[in-house]
C-alpha cells in the first residue's frame, strides 16, 4: 500500500466563524477515521493550509471532494509525496489557528501574516508539523 502526503492551501470564499470551523473539523474527523486518513489543518487570515496523509487513492479522492467544497476557492497543491510513515497519525484532523505560537512560527518563516501562497513546500510542511505540536481545540 502506497502512503502519500498531500499539502495544499486555499482561501475562504466567505467569512468563516467558529461554528463553520467546528463543522469542518467534525466532518473531517469523522470521515478521516473511516477512511484511515490523518492530517493537520491551519486556518487564519482567511487562508486554509492542510496536510492529508493516507493511502494514495483515498487521499486523491478526498482532495477532489475538498477542492469542490464551496466554502473555499483556489485550492492549490504545494506538495504531493510518497511517505513511509504518516507524520500526523495521532490526528484524525489536527487544527491550529492564530495563537501566540502560531505567529511565532510564522515569524521564523519570515512572515508576519499567514499567507500560504508565500510559503515554499518545505516551509508549509515544517509549519504544519510544528503547529501539530501546538494543537488548538475548536
Amino acid at each position: 500500500m502506497k502512503l502519500v502526503r498531500l499539502v495544499y492551501y486555499s482561501q475562504a470564499s466567505r467569512s468563516m466563524n467558529l461554528s463553520d470551523l467546528r463543522n469542518i473539523l467534525e466532518t473531517a474527523r469523522s470521515n478521516n477515521s473511516e477512511l484511515k486518513v490523518c492530517g493537520m489543518l491551519c486556518f487564519e487570515n482567511e487562508f486554509f493550509l492542510q496536510a492529508l496523509e493516507g493511502e494514495r487513492e483515498t487521499v486523491n479522492e478526498l482532495y477532489l471532494d475538498i477542492a469542490d467544497d464551496p466554502r473555499h476557492e483556489g485550492a492549490t497543491i504545494l506538495s504531493y509525496d510518497e511517505v513511509e510513515q504518516p507524520t500526523f497519525e495521532i490526528w484524525k484532523m489536527g487544527y491550529a489557528a492564530g495563537s501566540e505560537s502560531f505567529y511565532e512560527l510564522l515569524r521564523k518563516n519570515g512572515q508576519t501574516e499567514f499567507d500560504p501562497e508565500e510559503m515554499t513546500k518545505a516551509q508549509a510542511l515544517s509549519f504544519l508539523k510544528d503547529m501539530a505540536g501546538c494543537q488548538t481545540d475548536v
